[in-house]
């Protein structure tokens, strides 16, 4: 028994598909409960979550952004295993019944179990046509896997009772609300990722990620959360190896906006912060440097 829970901002074009997505989730050992929060949307999504009659709950409230959506649809669940879909983003079929095997598979079961995602364009096809390999692995993240930077996308089964316990999601958070709590998560419950591709997740101009100034504000603020938590010992280097890092998305961010300079400032205070050495496993060791270079001698 799942509760899916489909936050929704004037997504009324893409909404149909995310529920759709979910409700093919169902089958004849897995009951989805689908609940749609509209943090009032001035478009036409109360028009498409009303042609699924009770098929779906649907409830709206006023405009509060994406922490507070995800905190009432908690709130409204009626089981306690919760997945989070955003109203642009679709699920995989199987995805659910991949998730819960993985979770039964774990003793003690995970507080959030993520997986893995295919970036799509604004139409839902893959970048790619080559489906990557997976091999249904499930591994830990640990907070500082998580400091470092986010290792998944937001659409992770979890406990909503021990999320709820601290404190659901930052409603003052703009963005990269999802890290912040799943980095409190790992610091008391277990975070287990599994190698296993269970989500479409739409790249578009909307998208938060777009806005890099917003978004680099909001990473630093999850990082000063962070570090001044009392129950995370966060040792000085990863905090300048996680600044640096930070300072490296936001580099790219802004080069994608058309922000050369910008780009260029973070990029250089990246290298500053955190010169030689990996700063992460997954970041090349001299992509900085070549990111650098590339941006002083764009035209």
């Amino acid at each position: 028994m799942i509760t899916v829970i489909i936050p929704c901002y004037n997504y009324a074009r893409f909404l149909a598909e995310a529920v759709d997505s979910a409700l093919e989730q169902c089958g004849p050992d897995l009951a989805v409960e689908v609940v749609v929060i509209d943090d009032g949307s001035t478009d036409d999504s109360p028009e498409v979550a009303a042609g699924y009659g009770d098929r779906i709950r649907y409830h709206r409230k006023d405009n509060a952004g994406l922490s507070a959506a995800r905190n009432t649809g908690m709130e409204l669940a009626s089981h306690d295993l919760v997945l989070f879909l955003d109203a642009d983003d679709i699920l995989l079929p199987g995805a659910l019944a991949a998730l819960l095997e993985a979770r039964r598979r774990l003793d003690p079961p995970p507080a959030v179990l993520a997986s893995k995602h295919l970036p799509v364009d604004v139409d839902g096809c893959p970048f790619s046509a080559e489906h990557p390999a997976t091999g249904g692995n499930v591994n830990h993240v640990s907070v500082r896997d998580l400091v470092l930077r986010n290792r998944f996308a937001p659409a992770v089964l979890a406990d909503r009772r021990l999320l709820l316990s601290l404190g659901g999601f930052d409603p003052e958070l703009w963005a990269s609300e999802d890290r912040d709590l799943w980095i409190r998560v790992a610091a008391h419950h277990p975070v287990t990722l599994l190698d296993h591709y269970t989500l479409l997740k739409r790249d578009h101009g909307e998208c938060m990620s777009r806005a890099a100034a917003k978004q680099t504000a909001a990473i630093e603020r999850v990082l000063k959360k962070a570090f001044s938590n009392p129950d995370m010992d966060i040792s000085a280097i990863d905090r300048r190896r996680a600044r640096a890092v930070c300072h490296y998305q936001s580099a790219l961010m802004f080069a994608d906006a058309g922000a050369r300079l910008s780009a260029i400032a973070r990029m250089t205070q990246s290298l500053i912060t955190f010169p030689i050495g990996h700063v992460d496993c997954t970041i090349p060791r001299l992509s900085r440097l070549r990111g650098l270079v590339s941006l002083l001698f764009r035209k």
